[in-house]
């Protein structure tokens, strides 16, 4: 089986709020994927989007379903 490509579907500028956004996705069953966590916890005085933000990363064949989940109001507003 090939490996599907991850795209990011939203940045965040702060690590708990891509957590709780990954979770609500992982919950209705889509894998995620956090990206420079790390970074943005060792240098958390640099403005958020000098490295890019912190990324939420889906399979390419799941970003859909995911941005839809995201927006819909029962999320309570993750990708707003």
């Amino acid at each position: 089986m090939i490996p599907s490509m991850l795209v990011t579907i939203k940045t965040f500028r702060k690590v708990e709020e891509a957590y709780l956004a990954a979770s609500f996705l992982e919950s209705e069953g889509i894998d995620t994927v956090i990206q420079n966590e790390n970074f943005a916890q060792l240098y958390p005085f640099l403005s958020p989007n000098a490295d890019g933000g912190i990324a939420l990363q889906v399979a390419e064949e799941d970003a859909q379903r995911a941005i839809e989940l995201l927006q819909h109001p029962d999320s309570g507003g993750l990708l707003s």
